[in-house]
């Protein structure tokens, strides 16, 4: 696997450390309430993230890719469907200079394919997968990011192609009330999920692995990149590696060290490291 820049080993180290002496998580002006406040906000996301954690869930083993080469030809759960909506819809862009990956929300929403891939989703058979662990990964990762699309082009559709101006914004009303992330998204294995079913009670409760958080995408250019291909099983470390490699390097929504004498070189992160704190430091950082 691949191992975290120096700068990234840095940050990882003085949030453990000096949880909060040092300017993490804080707006552009430096000052100890700024400093103070993004404790505060850690402290409630963490509650907020970790309700729904399953503590007594039996935690998969992190497998080589190469105990899944079969998957090349004959993978259990077939995500072509998914790969080529991706990489017809999903390119490098873009947005108020932050660097991401554009996507075709109104392409997406004509494109048929993505109907055939939900019923792949709906219909696979989960009851021999316990035993493969990264088939099950790829495929909660790939549902995540198709279910969180599919709250945005179900949007577009019922508002004569506008887009939303925010994920959030996308609740229907007959789910007045709700956070979108908690209404249901979509079936998986014959399971009618929600997005935080899909992150909180599977991804984070069976895995420890902080990647995810740089493979599964929340609609946002603030987020890390949607990846331009699905998740598979006999690559999927190899993917998430590069998710999360690609993540804390850029400097615009990952990780920045600011090295100006005038501000004592400041560092900046993206707030997932602080809303999912535990995750990172307990595996060691993003990339272990």
């Amino acid at each position: 696997m691949t191992t975290l820049p120096n700068y990234a080993l840095t940050a990882l180290f003085t949030i453990i450390v000096f949880p909060i002496g040092v300017a993490c998580f804080h707006p552009p002006t430096y000052s100890i309430a700024s400093r103070i406040l993004n404790r505060v906000e850690g402290f409630v996301a963490s509650k907020k993230v970790n309700a729904n954690i399953v503590t007594d869930a039996n935690i998969y083993p992190n497998e080589p890719d190469a105990k899944y080469s079969y998957a090349l030809k004959s993978p259990k759960i077939d995500h072509s469907l998914w790969d080529g909506v991706l990489k017809r819809h999903v390119s490098p862009g873009s947005v108020d200079g932050i660097s991401t990956n554009l996507v075709d929300y109104q392409a997406i929403a004509n494109d048929g394919d993505v109907d055939k891939y939900l019923k792949v989703m709906a219909e696979v058979d989960l009851s021999d997968m316990e035993t493969y662990p990264n088939e099950l990964l790829a495929l909660y990762i790939n549902a995540y990011n198709c279910l969180c699309i599919g709250h945005v082009t179900r949007y577009l559709k019922d508002n004569r192609g506008e887009l939303p101006s925010s994920v959030t914004k996308t609740t229907p009303p007959s789910q007045k009330g709700k956070e979108i992330w908690d209404v249901d998204a979509g079936v998986v294995g014959g399971q009618n999920l929600s997005l935080n079913d899909i992150e909180h009670v599977i991804l984070r409760s069976k895995w420890d692995d902080p990647r995810i958080h740089a493979s599964i995408v929340c609609a946002s250019a603030s987020c890390p990149n949607l990846r331009a291909e699905a998740f598979v099983p006999h690559r999927l470390n190899e993917q998430m590696d590069d998710q999360a490699k690609t993540w804390v390097s850029d400097v615009t929504k990952g990780l920045k060290v600011d090295n100006d004498e005038g501000n004592g070189g400041s560092q900046y992160f993206s707030r997932i490291f602080l809303w999912f704190e535990g995750d990172f430091q307990k595996s060691g950082g993003p990339v272990a």
